[in-house]
């Protein structure tokens, strides 16, 4: 695929119920991972070097987990085909306040396109959709689109993508896409903004299948409650890998959307090599943190919050304490590395979230 980066998700082998958070090891873990969501690659210019494989805003087959007393998954807010970002991406928070609803549907060559509702986050774009027809999807079929956007009628180069896509029904495909608009930081996001989203061509199975049309649709959202509600702590911590590569946490965010950690790579390493990079520990209450890499450009990534496999971050929690792990992606392997295939690669540090 060129710029419609999504994730397919597979049906999920595991029975959650069987497990309590604290049981899941490794291997299990890495099973989940497999199941619930494929690699999502950067359209950097060194994605090709970096191979990305994490994705971030992932669409979750089970949502709603959380953690009570008992520690252990809670799965009786399972909700397969809603259409809000807020339950797509299994966080247990309203977002109305900084989502913008369209609700509109579009239909050209017998395809239908429906927008369902934006969040502006800083300088991510979510996107949530439905791609639907008359034909009748095979099992791991899936819809998706070559979409651009435009904000007060420039048109925007986005440098990533990250997200995640699920079958609903036998003619139906949902999407949530986060769409990294790094490339224009010289640009005011702030304010009532002109956006307009346009789909050309819809493909089946990524390129198997490509249908020509026209949807188009114009909105406005605003992303400044969001951006005031957002807690931002500037980090100065970092971690060198054997090949000389450095790796620094620049900020935290976080809001109620989720967390990130942004940061930067000083590439010395002489071949080019790509590692994925992750961040473990717990919260000072003892809540298991992780955080899996969502995207990396050029000389630059992100790092999300997994709430899939641990829950979402505790509000009582003050403070973050981490260690960064990091894996050598193999150059012609496009096989899922687990979790337990990381390496410690730096010291344990504290963010102060508070």
């Amino acid at each position: 695929m060129n710029n419609d980066i999504y994730s397919l998700l597979n049906d999920a082998k595991i029975n959650l119920e069987e497990y309590r958070k604290d049981d899941f090891n490794d291997i299990e873990k890495k099973l989940l991972k497999k199941n619930i969501r494929k690699a999502i690659k950067s359209n950097s210019k060194q994605s090709n070097r970096r191979k990305v494989i994490a994705a971030a805003a992932i669409v979750v087959l089970i949502t709603g987990m959380s953690f009570g007393n008992t520690r252990a998954y809670a799965l009786s807010k399972i909700n397969l085909v809603s259409e809000s970002i807020s339950s797509a991406l299994g966080i247990e928070k309203n977002l109305e306040d900084y989502s913008t609803i369209v609700n509109k549907v579009i239909t050209d060559n017998g395809v239908s396109v429906k927008l369902n509702e934006v969040i502006l986050d800083g300088n991510e774009l979510l996107v949530s959709t439905n791609i639907s027809s008359d034909r009748i999807l095979k099992e791991d079929d899936f819809w998706s689109g070559t979409m651009t956007i435009y904000i007060n009628n420039r048109k925007i180069k986005y440098t990533g993508a990250s997200g995640g896509i699920e079958k609903i029904d036998n003619n139906t495909t949902q999407a949530v896409i986060g769409y990294n608009l790094d490339s224009i930081k010289n640009m005011d996001l702030s304010g009532d903004l002109n956006i307009k989203i346009l789909y050309s061509k819809i493909t089946l199975n990524g390129d198997e299948e490509n249908i020509n049309g026209i949807w188009k649709f114009e909105f406005k959202t605003n992303g400044d409650k969001l951006k005031i509600d957002t807690k931002t702590v500037n980090l100065d911590y970092g971690f060198e890998l054997d090949n000389g590569s450095k790796y620094i946490l620049e900020k935290y965010t976080g809001n109620s959307l989720g967390q990130k950690i942004y940061g930067k790579i000083i590439d010395n390493s002489a071949n080019n090599e790509a590692y994925n990079i992750l961040l473990k520990g717990h919260d000072d209450l003892g809540n298991k943190i992780i955080f899996d890499l969502a995207r990396e450009g050029e000389n630059c990534f992100v790092l999300r919050y997994e709430n899939v496999l641990v829950g979402n971050l505790n509000e009582k929690a003050s403070k973050l304490i981490l260690t960064p792990y990091v894996v050598k992606v193999p150059e012609h392997s496009g096989k899922e590395l687990g979790f337990d295939e990381y390496k410690k690669a730096g010291e344990e540090f504290t963010i102060n979230i508070k």
